[in-house]
């Protein structure tokens, strides 16, 4: 059954015991030599009659004591020197708040624009909008008198009438205020 011969090789590279009979598989070594100082990230290596070695990381020395008619042993669990500690696993990134985002071995070209629910960042934001346009003054009054009523709105019907009034007024400069439009309309 132990058909195969390995070496011990501590984590310092030190070579602890050769010759040890053994049965290899693929995730563990089996050997009833009960007196060898195995630990976590010793190697264990077995030379094949092609000349190449395997070579496999110990990743639990696995001592079992004796009883009833069977001696005491290792069934060590190994990996081969190659392959990975672990396997590999599935990554979920929950992430939020305003401008969040990953860039995994990319570059960021985006641009975003941040509007908190506060109808007064809102608000402010639309008036900055206009301030830095080049909107014709009627129309700019119109929607600054319509921004005004929607600050000074004391509850949800009148802010709804002063959007009503944005809205009309602002009707043919969206591309303006396009990207605050949507924070606008959380507001109603």
């Amino acid at each position: 059954m132990l058909n195969d011969l390995v070496t011990l090789v501590k984590k310092d590279g030190t070579v602890s015991k050769e010759n040890i009979k053994a049965m290899v598989q693929s995730t563990k070594i089996f050997m009833e030599d009960a007196t060898l100082p195995i630990e976590s990230g010793d190697r264990l290596l077995r030379s094949l009659p092609s000349g190449l070695v395997d070579e496999y990381i110990v990743e639990d020395p696995g001592f079992y004591s004796g009883m009833s008619g069977m001696k005491a042993h290792f069934q060590t669990k190994v990996r081969r020197s190659g392959s990975p500690a672990a396997q590999p696993s599935t990554i979920i990134n929950n992430i939020q708040g305003q401008n969040a985002r990953v860039n995994i071995n990319s570059t960021d070209n985006s641009q975003n624009i941040a509007i908190s629910s506060d109808g007064a960042e809102v608000l402010k934001a639309i008036r900055k909008e206009l301030e830095n346009s080049d909107i014709e003054k009627e129309d700019a009054r119109a929607i600054r008198r319509a921004i005004e009523e929607m600050e000074d709105a004391k509850d949800k019907g009148s802010f709804k009438d002063g959007y009503v009034n944005f809205m009309s007024a602002a009707a043919n400069h969206v591309a303006v205020f396009g990207p605050l439009l949507g924070a606008l309309a959380g507001l109603l």
